[in-house]
């Protein structure tokens, strides 16, 4: 697999070009990749009762939430940053303890869902209930709950505070001199990309504290080229090599890349000619090993609920990249999708009319449908013969010879409704089903012999679905032209889900009792 390792030390001699040919040391360059025994962490407490939430398109959108001090926070999510519709919560925190720097205030936000990668940073808007001036402004972040404190990277030309969001976690700022740094600086962040984005974020906040208040030279004091290549050499080369090994070493090498990507146009590098730093090769082998991966859960572990948007979420990427459609590996994870979304649903019905004078009549029906998922048309469909095993039609002294007669029973719809994701449960789960079917007509017939009368023939008539369809009226959709069965029992394993009824008209003596089985069979 080639990459476009030319374009990325064009990249590097452009970026040396734009910080005034300032120098770096080796042993300063050397700092950034010594990753502290004891990164700095924080101890974080959170507002829930004033957390916000809002479902964002990839369209993209904004989010707002106000702490208990009056401190407002704005998250304006642009288009594009998303791979798919995303519930985005943010929480403001209360209190920080154990900060290494600035006064013991802190206005921060924590956002979910954490270590959320956008395609395009984000901003996020802080309001202090108390004013800090320009030159104390210092803006941090962390990971999950309080580990690896970092410095974050502001938005350089605005006198607002702004903070450029690149991932989810805990964003905020404090009262400060970017002196106080300089002490704790060896136990900011606790990997090489963190430290090198809290190096970058360093020197943008001197940048822009230079911009605002119009003192110094503008242009950066450090030039990042030598780290930009360091860090080429020593964290991206080995993790695009080791891209193939699983789904999370191939997702960390993407991240690894665009990251690096957001960090050069933090210092107005862009990429050469808008291309990428690797081609769709890569995007092609995280695509392979992380559906082959979904799909194992699924066919193994019955994991059904991930793998269509992890699918959507690949085609997404594939989009936002700017690689041409029609990729192999995107049509060998349909087919992975499809494999692994195979059912069979068991139906059994029962109905029962009894006149209260020993007349009256029964019928039994059963069907076993095979629904496998279309990804052309994301349909989940199938259609099997409505068995009528039982028929028993009683006229009181008659005698009554009754012919059991079936149709066809169809599913016109079958749609998984996922759980939410938790840190307990990050695969999550299925909540319901919402079938969608028609049950179909019956034909029962009889032939029915009474004395001192010729034998009569009754015609193929409906009976079963005479039980059926009055007692399910009020699951009848007109809008979608089917009946729906939903409020699922969820078992998880192979026989997946049950759902079971008992349907009783006592005043007019009829009865229905039946089940739906549902097995989950991947091919």
């Amino acid at each position: 697999m080639k990459y476009y390792w030319a374009g990325l030390l064009l990249l590097l001699t452009i970026a040396g070009c734009s910080t005034g040919g300032k120098s770096s040391t080796k042993q300063d360059i050397q700092a950034v990749f010594d990753i502290p025994t004891d990164p700095i962490q924080v101890t974080v407490s959170t507002d829930a009762d004033r957390q916000a939430e809002k479902l964002i398109p990839v369209e993209g959108g904004s989010l707002s939430a106000t702490a208990g001090d009056g401190s407002v926070f704005t998250l304006e999510v642009p288009a594009d940053a998303l791979v798919v519709e995303t519930v985005i919560r943010m929480t403001p925190v209360s209190a920080i303890s154990g900060m290494p720097f600035g006064d013991g205030s802190a206005y921060a936000v924590q956002l979910e869902p954490d270590g959320l990668e956008l395609y395009a940073n984000a901003i996020l808007t802080i309001t202090p209930a108390v004013q800090i001036p320009v030159d104390q402004q210092l803006f941090f972040g962390y990971q999950g709950q309080g580990t690896d404190l970092t410095l974050a990277a502001p938005v350089v030309d605005s006198n607002e505070i702004k903070i450029q969001i690149s991932h989810f976690s805990g964003y905020g700022v404090t009262k400060g001199m970017l002196a106080d740094i300089e002490p704790v600086r060896q136990r900011l962040g606790g990997s090489a990309e963190a430290r090198l984005s809290s190096r970058i974020a360093e020197e943008i906040s001197r940048e822009r504290q230079r911009q605002l208040l119009g003192s110094g030279e503008e242009g950066l004091n450090v030039d990042f080229e030598a780290y930009f290549k360091e860090y080429g050499e020593q964290v991206v080369k080995p993790r695009i090599a080791a891209a193939g090994e699983s789904c999370a070493a191939g997702r960390l090498a993407l991240e690894t890349i665009l990251g690096l990507e957001r960090q050069k146009q933090l210092l107005g590098v862009a990429s050469s000619e808008g291309g990428l730093p690797f081609d769709v090769g890569l995007m092609d082998t995280v695509t392979d090993v992380c559906m082959k991966e979904e799909y194992e859960m699924c066919r193994d572990d019955h994991v059904v609920q991930r793998i269509i948007p992890v699918w959507l979420g690949m085609e997404r990427q594939y989009q936002l990249l700017g690689f041409a459609e029609g990729s192999p590996a995107l049509e060998n994870a349909k087919n992975y999708v499809r494999k692994c979304l195979r059912f069979e649903l068991e139906f059994h019905s029962e109905g029962v009319f009894d006149d209260g004078g020993g007349g009256g009549y029964n019928s039994t029906v059963e069907s076993k449908t095979i629904l496998q998922f279309n990804p052309e048309d994301f349909s989940l469909i199938g259609k099997s013969a409505l068995i009528n095993t039982a028929y028993d039609l009683r006229l009181g002294d008659c005698s009554v010879t009754s012919n059991r007669g079936g149709g066809d029973f169809e599913v016109l719809d079958l749609e998984i409704v996922p759980g939410e994701t938790s840190t307990s449960n990050p695969l999550g789960s299925v909540e319901d089903f919402n079938l969608l079917y028609f049950p179909g007509n019956t034909s029962e017939s009889a032939s029915i012999s009474c004395e001192d009368q010729p034998t009569f023939n009754m015609p193929h008539s409906p009976v079963w679905t005479g039980f059926f369809l009055p007692l399910h009226q009020s699951e009848l959709s007109f809008e979608k032209g089917g009946y729906e069965a939903t409020g699922w029992e969820i078992l998880g394993a192979e026989y997946f889900a049950k759902k079971e009824w008992i349907k009783d008209e006592a005043g007019l003596g009829i009865t229905e009792v039946g089940t739906f089985k549902l097995y989950h069979r991947p091919e």
